[in-house]
């Protein structure tokens, strides 16, 4: 179980206002259900930190309610392009279509569950403790109940890892649904310009690394209520170029995944998993 704070923001709406903690107030409420944050973000954007810093303060406050993931768009160069001062090439191909579809037509932004927002399905970071709230709990404050259960188990064999994913549907749909696996990474460090500092030591988390099963999942194929699949990944340039044969960060990496609606790509519940537990 997540526990829940009610959070109260006292500051307006701004894209680029350096932001301050809210006041917060605890509450007793727990959340049942996981939601999933896309930040679209780039180690040129100088504002980018401040949305990084709003994740840190959502994780304070929903704790595992919430699985943060990071993009940086390829579509969006002036921020995710590569240079003497910014070596690390942190863009995919898979992820720089996720946030084109998204709408993420400038930085920061993220997506909530993919929901529609201001931006395409893009909200800015003062506006995602709100939709995590809608999504995580009814008018009245109670934990929506969740309509499916995701179990990850993994096994790395040297850089091969097998993942066995089972799902439990727990309530009917009208549609069909997909389950996407993707790896993302934590710690790496990199340049990064915040604010108007140049880090050159900065560290990069949740950092989406690659689509495990295409870039937007495979349709699930219930069988009584229950599905079970697997799935083989390699760390190694195959299956992102900055998977070398020095690379050995396993700690470091995690599988994530999420079940969506086919009708209006919604996501509905999701799980992560350190790969080498």
């Amino acid at each position: 179980m997540k526990k829940f704070f009610s959070v109260i923001i006292l500051f307006a709406l701004s894209m680029c206002d350096k932001i301050d903690y809210p006041y917060i107030e605890q509450n007793s409420q727990s959340a049942d259900r996981v939601v999933l944050i896309e930040k679209y973000t780039g180690h040129k954007c100088s504002n980018c930190p401040d949305a990084s810093r709003k994740i840190d303060e959502l994780k304070f406050l929903y704790k595992d309610a919430i699985i943060p993931i990071a993009i940086h768009p390829g579509g969006l160069p002036e921020f995710t392009s590569t240079d003497n001062n910014y070596p690390y090439d942190f863009t995919t191909t898979s992820g720089s279509q996720i946030a084109e579809d998204m709408g993420a037509s400038f930085l920061p932004l993220g997506s909530v569950n993919r929901i529609q927002g201001d931006f395409g399905r893009c909200f800015i970071k003062d506006q995602w403790a709100t939709e995590i709230e809608k999504l995580l709990f009814d008018s009245q404050g109670n934990p929506l109940p969740k309509e499916i259960e995701i179990e990850i188990n993994s096994n790395l064999s040297g850089k091969n890892l097998l993942i066995e994913s089972n799902l439990n549907k727990l309530e009917d749909f009208n549609t069909n649904l997909k389950y996407c696996l993707v790896i993302i990474e934590d710690s790496i460090i990199s340049p990064q310009v915040d604010g108007e500092n140049y880090v050159s030591e900065y560290i990069h988390n949740y950092v989406y690394r690659f689509s495990v099963n295409s870039t937007y999942g495979e349709i699930i194929q219930f069988n009584n209520d229950v599905w079970s699949t697997s799935n083989e990944v390699s760390f190694d340039t195959s299956s992102n170029n900055n998977w070398d044969n020095n690379w050995n960060n396993f700690d470091n990496c995690y599988v994530v995944g999420y079940v969506y609606r086919e009708d209006n790509n919604v996501i509905i519940d999701c799980f992560k998993k350190k790969i080498n537990e």
